[in-house]
C-alpha cells in the first residue's frame, strides 16, 4: 500500500514560505516564519479520499506552531515531522520521517507544491514520487513524478496510475 507524505505549507495551507525559507537556508538571519491558518479550498476536499492511507505531515514549522496549526485546521495524521533545526531544501525531514516510520522510498507518494520541497525528496532519495501541485510556484523543471494544476486533479492522476486506489 502506498504511504502518503504531504507537506503542510502550500499544499494544505494557504501560504508561500519559499522566499523565507531560501533566504533561512542561505543564512540569512529571520526572524519566525509567517503563519496561516488559511486552508487550500481543494484539500477538504482530496483529505476526503486521502485519509484511508497512511500520512504524514511534513511541515517548515517548530513543533508547538505545528502542533497548533494541525489541531485549528482539525487534521489527523498519523505522524507529524516538524522543523527540528533544518528544514527545506534538505534531507532532514525525509530522514525524520524514514525513521520514524520505516516506510521504503518506493512506497512514498510526497506531494509538494515548491521546489524546495521536491528538492528535499530528491536529497533523500530520488524514488520517492513526487506529486507537485502549481500553487504559487512553479516545480515543473525540476521534472516531479505528476505536476498538477491542482490537487483535485492530481489526486485522480495517481487513482488513474493506480498508485492510488
Amino acid at each position: 500500500m502506498v504511504n502518503l507524505a504531504i507537506w503542510l505549507d502550500g499544499v494544505i495551507l494557504d501560504i508561500d514560505l519559499t522566499d523565507h525559507l531560501y533566504n533561512q537556508y542561505k543564512g540569512m538571519s529571520l526572524s519566525t516564519l509567517p503563519v496561516s491558518y488559511s486552508v487550500n479550498k481543494d484539500w477538504s476536499e482530496v483529505n476526503k479520499y486521502l485519509s484511508i492511507y497512511d500520512m504524514a505531515i511534513l511541515s517548515p514549522y517548530d513543533k508547538f506552531t505545528t502542533e497548533d496549526v494541525i489541531s485549528r485546521i482539525r487534521l489527523e495524521p498519523k505522524y507529524v515531522i516538524y522543523n527540528q533545526g533544518k528544514t527545506k531544501p534538505s534531507p532532514e525531514p525525509y530522514k525524520l520521517l524514514f525513521s520514524l516510520t520505516k516506510w521504503d522510498p518506493l512506497d512514498v507518494v510526497t506531494i509538494c507544491s515548491s521546489p524546495l520541497d521536491l528538492l528535499s525528496a530528491r536529497f533523500y532519495d530520488s524514488r520517492i514520487k513526487i506529486v507537485c501541485v502549481k500553487r504559487n510556484r512553479d516545480c515543473s523543471k525540476y521534472s516531479p513524478f505528476i505536476y498538477s494544476e491542482d490537487l483535485l486533479k492530481a489526486y485522480f492522476s495517481l487513482k488513474r496510475l493506480k498508485i492510488l486506489q
